[in-house]
């Protein structure tokens, strides 16, 4: 082995973590050509995970390596966001038994191709969509501790990962019974970031139904919400079909919340 290629490949093992996809278009931004990253995995110091992505041999490239990858090395904003940055911090109703199948994915890019070929035990969900307007996308967001070196993840901190899943409240993904079971775990709030969420928040439905639920449980974090200054709209809007009608913050609601278990 050449003094250069064995330099390269100690730079390698300190710059690229095991378990962390390393993008094709980082290893090449790092001075890794092609044909030398083809002789890497021929000599056995990478493998390729798919087209456009290689990690080092060994070890075994999970959900939380693929995003490093996506977000660290190939400095795409991303986040893991809605149910699934619950149940990274503890917070949501219930976890299956054979974990979370679905990482919930936030990043206002189209991820690359490599990305969803890796294959993984999990379905990597990527949403593009955003709930809170654009000077916002970083806010309440919380770093968490991958396992990986010292290497963390942007989650979305408590706060923000409720109003995500109430976004998708009336569609496949969540039902009103499963939200406000969530919601009801989630006894201790920051009320300045929730404040300062609501007013980034884009969607109506969302406010209404944050604000709705935060009434319904009353706990102590719940009256320091200011609502003052916050858009709410005009009208009506359906959350759930064949509910009735909240009158305060005009949504309807299942028949019978309220009157017993959720």
């Amino acid at each position: 082995m050449s003094l250069q290629n064995g330099i390269g490949i100690k730079q390698l093992t300190r710059l690229l973590p095991e378990g962390v996809a390393a993008p094709s278009a980082w290893l090449s931004a790092n001075g890794y050509s092609r044909q030398l990253v083809r002789k890497y995995v021929l000599s056995g110091w990478l493998e390729a995970l798919c087209r456009g992505a290689y990690a080092r041999p060994g070890h075994p490239v999970g959900w939380e390596g693929v995003l490093l990858g996506l977000h660290r090395l190939q400095g795409v904003s991303c986040h893991v966001g809605g149910l699934s940055a619950l149940n990274r911090q503890g917070m949501a109703h219930y976890l299956p038994l054979s974990g979370e199948q679905r990482i919930l994915v936030m990043s206002s890019e189209k991820p690359p191709a490599w990305v969803r070929s890796v294959k993984l035990p999990q379905e990597l969900a990527l949403d593009t969509r955003s709930v809170f307007v654009e000077d916002a996308q970083d806010l309440g967001l919380v770093p968490w501790a991958t396992g990986i070196r010292d290497w963390t993840l942007p989650i979305s901190g408590p706060e923000r990962a409720i109003m995500e899943l109430l976004n998708d409240v009336g569609s496949s993904e969540h039902s009103f019974e499963h939200a406000a079971q969530v919601f009801e775990g989630l006894t201790v709030l920051r009320p300045a970031v929730a404040n300062d969420l609501l007013a980034a928040c884009r969607s109506i439905k969302v406010k209404r139904l944050f604000l709705f639920l935060a009434s319904h449980f009353d706990y102590p974090w719940t009256k320091r919400l200011d609502t003052d200054e916050l858009d709410l709209g005009h009208g009506n809007r359906q959350v759930v079909k064949g509910g009735r009608l909240d009158k305060q913050y005009h949504i309807t609601i299942p028949e019978n919340f309220g009157a017993g278990q959720i």
